[in-house]
């Protein structure tokens, strides 16, 4: 043992054989044994210091709080001492935090005992012992109950625990206030015994056994009842921490709102079935819709015809008679008829744009604008008209529709350029953003883009358009062929400075 100052020696004399016991239990403990004077001087202590403290036994005969910290618990340590020396009596054992020579820290247990002659305290015997482990555990699971409370007490979400009879023994206070119950109303019950009747079924029967057999649950829908009544549909999720023996230790479930989801769900589905029902219904009145334009075309145009003839036939058997004003009227007839079955064309044209399957194939946007020129052309050889149509310009798409397209957008800049000694006509392929535009532009009469509102509207017709002949319906069959496709059409013009019709293809661009 280490030598002992003289005053303390005589409490370790006694015959040799206790002396030998004592210095084998002292020197061979996983404890450290120390003795200090009333004034808290080590005058003792035994060879673990290296242990606990980093230094040999005499380096530690210093005041004995030089190896403490300032951890607040440490300032009660010095008063269990200091009450042991005062009243010479042994204190219950208490926790201090050391700090060795190289500054590592370590949490021990201290066990005192006053040395007392003649009344008066003279010593104090002590023994530590390490509970660095023990304190880090104790301070890892203090901080993950806190962490639990916390969770508990600040998180937005229906949060609860149940014990191995299902019975609540923790509740969020979102879960409360969700539900409507004081806490009180809640610790206790069993969780089923706020499900409905057939969530409760299921959940007794089958998914909380399933629960405490496999440790964990994944979404499962119950509903819940609140405190006024409500239904609340919900999805609970939950896991269960067990011990090394595989025992229940605590749970921990969430439980989301889906009352709103499903509510969304079902309106949805319900709009669908409707949805549905609608388009059969659409899809019905399209085919009676053109049954109708059709029929329609067929009974106006054979009186048309019959009118048309009966003209041709009095021009032809009275033409000796016929003064200018008769002639007039015969040709005023013969242009009304005219005019009639160019309505009923572009009625039929209107018809054609329908909602229908579309026959998607790759077509040559060019070659369709480069043969609507060269018609054009040959109709009205006195124009002079310059046209630049892109050399390639391909998609894919219903040709015959797109045809209609085609033959209407540059129909109307050839119309519409009637009045510029140089017209000038131009269809060609741009990049808009990464998405493939096509455009006819002209240098004719334009419009105002205030009015641009009334273009894909049928049978509307813009205030610098009246002199021109047409029916309003053109832009109205291009603009739902291009809808059909997927695309869109619109407009650039400005006022006696020419227009340019964008329009994309979204089903049909390569």
């Amino acid at each position: 043992m280490t030598r002992l100052n003289e005053k303390h020696r005589k409490i370790f004399d006694g015959d040799s054989k206790a002396e030998a016991i004592l210095r084998n239990i002292v020197e061979n403990s996983t404890n450290l044994f120390y003795m200090h004077t009333p004034d808290h001087v080590l005058t003792y202590v035994s060879p673990q210091s290296q242990q606990y403290f980093d230094c040999e036994p005499e380096e530690a005969l210093v005041h004995w709080t030089d190896f403490i910290t300032d951890h607040p618990i440490n300032q009660s340590a010095v008063e269990m001492t200091q009450k042991a020396i005062d009243t010479g009596e042994r204190q219950p054992s208490y926790e201090v935090e050391c700090i060795g020579r190289k500054g590592r820290k370590i949490w021990v247990e201290v066990n005192e005992t006053p040395i007392v002659e003649n009344g008066k305290t003279v010593a104090i015997v002590g023994s530590l012992t390490d509970i660095t482990e023990r304190k880090l555990a104790v301070d890892k699971l203090r901080q993950s109950e806190e962490r639990f409370r916390r969770l508990y007490r600040e998180t937005p979400a229906m949060l609860h625990s149940i014990d191995q009879n299902g019975r609540l023994v923790s509740v969020s206070n979102y879960w409360t206030e969700t539900l409507g119950y004081k806490r009180s109303e809640v610790l206790g019950k069993k969780i089923t015994d706020f499900f409905t009747e057939e969530s409760q079924r299921y959940a007794e029967a089958i998914a909380i056994p399933r629960f405490f057999r496999t440790g964990f649950a994944k979404e499962i829908p119950y509903q819940l009842v609140k405190k006024d009544g409500e239904i609340m549909d919900i999805l609970l999720s939950a896991t269960l921490e067990t011990n090394q023996h595989g025992e229940p230790i605590r749970s921990l479930a969430v439980m989301v709102d889906v009352t709103e989801r499903l509510r969304a769900k079902k309106e949805i589905e319900r709009l669908n079935v409707d949805l549905e029902a609608r388009a059969l219904d659409l899809e019905s009145a399209n085919r009676e819709l053109k049954a109708f334009s059709y029929s329609v075309s067929h009974d106006l145009r054979k009186p048309l015809t019959v009118i048309n003839c009966y003209c041709q036939i009095i021009e032809d058997l009275c033409d000796a008679r016929l003064n200018s004003d008769c002639r007039n009227y015969l040709k005023e007839i013969s242009d009304e008829v005219f005019g009639m079955s160019e309505t009923i064309d572009a009625l039929l044209n209107l018809s054609c744009a329908s909602p229908e399957d579309l026959n998607l194939v790759p077509v040559d946007l060019a070659g369709l604008a480069k043969d609507v020129a060269s018609d054009l052309t040959v109709a009205e050889p006195v124009r002079q008209v310059k046209f630049k149509i892109a050399h390639e310009a391909h998609a894919n798409g219903d040709e015959k529709l797109l045809k209609v397209v085609m033959e209407n957008l540059i129909g109307n800049a050839w119309k519409y350029s009637a009045n510029r000694k140089e017209a000038f006509i131009e269809f060609g392929v741009a990049d808009n953003g990464g998405e493939t535009t096509y455009f006819v532009r002209d240098n004719g009469i334009g419009f105002d883009m205030a009015l641009a509102e009334k273009l894909f509207k049928p049978f509307q017709r813009l205030p610098s358009a009246e002199e021109f002949k047409g029916y309003g319906v053109g832009l109205t069959t291009v603009e739902r062929i291009i809808r059909r496709h997927g695309g869109r059409i619109w407009a650039e013009a400005a006022r006696g400075e020419g227009a340019t019709f964008y329009f994309t293809l979204s089903k049909g661009n390569l």
